[in-house]
């Protein structure tokens, strides 16, 4: 047991230390901002916090039956307790894509209300009803800001998502509207556009190939445990030196050996995010 202890603290240690070492530049944990972001906004927190704990119990029982191997066990809770949390932040990525996805569409369609003489509210309600699906409801609260408080509210409350696009915009009708205003807006909107779509093509090129480099990370980093699996059911007293409190400690190691090999894959193919506009000011 004393080994067993010994291995688990030295497993966080060295987990610990490459976190330290990897950790960007900043002071900001951006994978700790983005689980909490979709732990406040998808779930309450003792259904997140339910669905994390079931998770993890029926993973874990279901490792510790097919091998019962303590490490594998503990795997497999760990995964079971991510789960939940990978799903939400899958789905606010694929979210936060289609916004940005949506962005030149909405803004050539505010420029082409514009263009043909349309106020500038009345465009933006035009282009809420209209425009594409992922942003509608973005921009119907831009129209109710903007007549409840005004253009600067309404500019301001644009960027309160976060995101690196809408900071863009929102520094763009600021500067058009209210601290630069020339009349010109539409054809600076088309010109935003285009911009966009190239910068969103040339990204989600670098993201598929992220992509890849992921999937080869994770068959990469499950290759040792179903090659260890495979040769337990052919031969199960394989398994039981495994079992023993030494062998358990070279399982953790070697557990955090692959995970640590796993995250550092995944990190050489991180397409690095733009930080915001709002930041840098």
């Amino acid at each position: 047991m004393t080994g067993f202890l010994l291995g688990l603290v030295f497993a966080g240690g060295v987990g610990l230390l490459w976190r330290g070492l990897t950790r960007p530049g900043g002071g900001e944990d951006r994978t700790l901002r983005r689980l909490v972001a979709v732990y406040r906004r998808k779930l309450p927190p003792p259904r997140f916090i339910a669905i994390g704990v079931f998770g993890a119990v029926v993973v874990g029982l279901l490792a510790w039956s097919v091998a019962r191997i303590p490490v594998l066990a503990a795997l497999g809770a760990v995964a079971g307790a991510y789960a939940p949390v990978a799903v939400g932040l899958r789905r606010r990525e694929a979210a936060r894509r289609e916004r940005e996805r949506g962005w030149p569409a909405a803004l050539a369609q505010l420029a082409d209300a514009l263009e043909a003489g349309i106020a500038f509210p009345a465009a933006v309600a035009l282009v809420a009803e209209g425009g594409p699906e992922s942003l509608r409801a973005e921009l119907a609260a831009f129209h109710a800001r903007l007549r409840a408080g005004g253009l600067a509210a309404a500019i301001a409350g644009l960027g309160e998502g976060g995101e690196r696009t809408s900071d863009t915009v929102a520094l763009l009708l600021r500067a058009g509207l209210l601290e630069l205003p020339s009349g010109g807006l539409a054809p600076v909107l088309r010109e935003l556009a285009e911009v966009l779509s190239e910068r969103f093509g040339a990204r989600e090129k670098a993201r598929s190939r992220a992509s890849t480099l992921r999937l080869e990370a994770a068959v990469l980093a499950l290759s040792p445990i179903a090659l260890l699996l495979l040769v337990g059911a052919a031969s199960p007293g394989y398994l039981d030196a495994y079992r023993t409190a030494g062998g358990t400690v070279v399982a953790a190691v070697g557990a955090v050996v692959i995970f640590g090999c796993y995250l550092l894959m995944r990190r050489l193919g991180r397409v690095p995010e733009p930080r915001r506009t709002e930041a840098r000011r």
